[in-house]
């Protein structure tokens, strides 16, 4: 193997998979950035001067027991055996092999939690590959990883984000990297970044709807991955949080088309404890008193967490709909639903323009009957696909005795796209309520008109407000 000395013009800076080796690489690609003067190790000491005399090394979470953080190490030596260190891992020829994060041939250091996350200690000896006494990486990473702290975010335990897009990755690094420098340069920053959010599902929806108001006239399409976790002490822990493509298409189409009702639909569907929500003002409220979203945004949210899941959220639209046409509420377009549908649950065109055909139909014997409520109680009350089934045949048999033209729908309809293979028959019906609602609501039909009994639910969901 050929030596070379490892300075910061060695550096790749070309992702290796690993999202702690990377999140560390581009606070370090920034930074060197920034002093183009300083060679590596003048970079690492910049660093560790801020972990110690900035933060007061209140980095335990993120590299437990390191000369940065150990307990026993007085303050006044840590910088200085921590420069040590490092000149040991960049000058070290010793263990030749291939680094367990980006897979080149290099020097090998082992590295444990005092340098690394999540990755074990020396005692463990039977957490690593052939006894190994830790993660055997390159000094390419591990002083990578010395930056990782510039972009995380603190909120309860720490945060990472992880995204595909270069739009994605470039607001991380504003979020973070470029905020603790602004920080830093403005004597303000005491420490890792903190967040206004502790609940990293509802953290990961906000920075999505970040990314997406940053980039409206971009066609967008992002894989975001929230790694939830603490490297500290016996509570080494790490929850991962995805919006898949899919949902985050989805949202991108909202926010882009509909952000109010949007916003509005998750609002309603916030955990919060003896409180209601009052339609009038769009808000929560407790005993008379207006609830600010500072004081629930950390709360539990249905929306959220169904989406995390990949779990429908039909249903909960379904609700918002019928309450939006209830209430009288001035927005009443589909779109929202539209896009979740088409995104999401992946229903084909065809489907959804049957299903609105439907609908037409259904609302125009509504009509010709001057009967809203008995039509909205026969696709409300089916609680099973077989009643769904009786109950468009029932329609298809009321259409003909009122003397139409055409039949609610063909034969060739029902087979090929009304319930396809695969579809859930419960995502038909609480899809054709939508748009019956959107009717009723554009046609200003009177709230009496229409059912008053309860919508019988296909599954348990919260439904929120």
């Amino acid at each position: 193997m050929k030596e070379k000395p490892m300075l910061r013009e060695n550096i790749s800076f070309q992702p290796t998979g690993d999202p702690f080796v990377d999140a560390g690489g581009m606070a370090l690609e920034h930074i060197a950035g920034q002093f183009p003067e300083k060679s590596l190790l003048e970079l690492i000491e910049w660093a560790a001067r801020i972990y110690v005399e900035r933060w007061g090394t209140k980095l335990n979470s993120v590299f437990h027991g390191s000369p940065i953080t150990h307990p026993t190490t007085a303050m006044k030596v840590r910088i200085p055996k921590n420069m040590e260190l490092f000149k040991e891992i960049l000058s070290s020829r010793k263990n030749p092999g291939y680094c367990r994060y980006c897979g080149r041939e290099d020097y090998l250091i082992d590295a444990g939690r005092d340098k690394s996350c999540l990755s074990g200690s020396g005692t463990l000896v039977n957490f690593h590959h052939s006894h190994e006494p830790g993660l055997m990486i390159c000094p390419q990473c591990a002083v990578k990883y010395f930056f990782l702290p510039f972009g995380i975010l603190q909120m309860g335990n720490l945060a990472l984000l992880q995204a595909t897009s270069p739009q994605g990755k470039r607001y991380w690094l504003n979020k973070t990297v470029i905020e603790n420098l602004n920080k830093i340069g403005n004597n303000t920053s005491e420490g890792i970044l903190k967040s206004v959010y502790s609940n990293p599902e509802n953290a990961l929806f906000r920075l999505a709807a970040d990314i997406i108001t940053e980039n409206l006239s971009t066609e967008l399409d992002e894989n975001l991955t929230l790694y939830y976790f603490t490297n500290f002490a016996a509570s080494v822990d790490c929850a991962l949080h995805t919006i898949p493509s899919p949902v985050f298409r989805f949202m991108r189409l909202a926010l882009k088309n509909c952000p109010q009702q949007w916003y509005l639909f998750v609002r309603r569907h916030y955990h919060i404890s003896k409180s209601n929500w009052n339609y009038s003002e769009d808000q929560w409220e407790q005993k008379g008193s207006v609830i600010s979203e500072d004081e629930y945004l950390n709360h539990k949210n249905d929306v959220h967490l169904k989406l995390l899941a990949g779990k429908s959220i039909l249903s909960a639209l379904q609700h918002f709909y019928k309450a939006n046409y209830l209430h009288a509420k001035q927005e009443m377009d589909t779109n929202m639903a539209i896009y979740y549908v088409q995104e999401v649950l992946n229903m084909q065109k065809e489907q959804i323009l049957l299903i609105k055909k439907i609908g037409t139909k259904i609302f125009e014997l509504m009509e010709k009957e001057s009967n809203y409520k008995k039509y909205l109680v026969m696709i409300e009350g089916s609680t099973r696909a077989y009643q769904l089934r009786l109950a468009l045949i029932k329609i298809i048999k009321m259409n003909y005795q009122n003397g139409a033209e055409e039949p609610v729908f063909t034969i060739d309809e029902y087979v090929n796209y009304l319930f396809p293979d695969g579809q859930y028959w419960g995502e038909v019906r609480d899809l054709l309520l939508i748009f019956l609602y959107e009717k009723l609501h554009q046609n200003a039909i009177n709230v009496a008109e229409i059912s008053d009994v309860e919508l019988k639910e296909t599954e348990e969901i919260s439904q929120g407000a």
